[in-house]
């Protein structure tokens, strides 16, 4: 499992996860999934986005860094939700 570096974004910090989902064995490929957090305060502790939010749960990708991106984009997409209140 990787960390992101963290991102601010309307003033919520953001972090990502990114995890492997197999167990590659010869000629396979590790496939990773990616999660986010969001907070107010770096310092305090992150909520997790709902997986409401995410597209679908069997979300996964060739790259960690995929997952890392697509991650951030699910939590931006929850911080526009809770800034207009729905």
């Amino acid at each position: 499992m990787s960390a992101g570096a963290g991102d601010l974004y309307k003033g919520y910090y953001i972090r990502t996860m990114a995890k492997p989902v197999n167990h590659p064995k010869e000629g396979m490929t590790a496939l990773y999934e990616g999660a986010a957090t969001v907070s107010l305060d770096p310092g305090a502790q992150y909520d997790p986005v709902p997986a409401d939010m995410h597209l679908g749960e069997d979300q996964v990708f060739g790259t960690e860094f995929e997952a890392h991106r697509y991650a951030e984009k699910v939590a931006k997409r929850y911080i526009d939700k809770l800034e207009k209140g729905t």
